[in-house]
């Protein structure tokens, strides 16, 4: 296990929170860890759509929970760690282009929110250090 992961017991409770603790349990960890996991392999990213067909680029606060709602879905998929800087200076180019946002902690489908790119660096630059 990765030093920024947690264990398997500690994310499957994780699971279990509500939308909005799910929610603040991600800045907090983006926060305190300067990270946040993606799924996916060395050739692509998931991304999902909702119910309106807006494209979304699923985000998880530890590799764990990213490994328990994905794994097994597709050969060769994995957690993947971004930094926070690398994510707001090199991804969100490539998502506003896109017309992406984010889908926040999704579990069995739900994601706690959809932020949009604007909302998302507006939670995440006051939680950095």
């Amino acid at each position: 296990m990765a030093s920024d992961d947690i264990s398997r017991r500690e994310a499957e409770q994780l699971l279990k929170l509500d939308g909005e603790a799910r929610v603040a349990r991600t800045f907090e960890a983006i926060a305190d860890k300067g990270a946040l996991w993606v799924w996916g392999d060395e050739g692509d990213i998931l991304f999902t759509e909702d119910g309106r067909r807006r494209n979304l680029l699923p985000i998880w606060p530890y590799a764990t929970v990213a490994r328990l709602e994905n794994e097994g879905d597709v050969d060769g998929e994995h957690a993947i760690r971004i930094s926070v800087d690398v994510f707001l200076k090199e991804w969100f180019p490539q998502l506003d282009e896109d017309d992406a946002d984010i889908a926040i902690f999704p579990s069995e489908e739900v994601n706690a929110a959809v932020l949009t790119l604007a909302e998302f660096r507006a939670r995440v630059k006051p939680a950095r250090r």
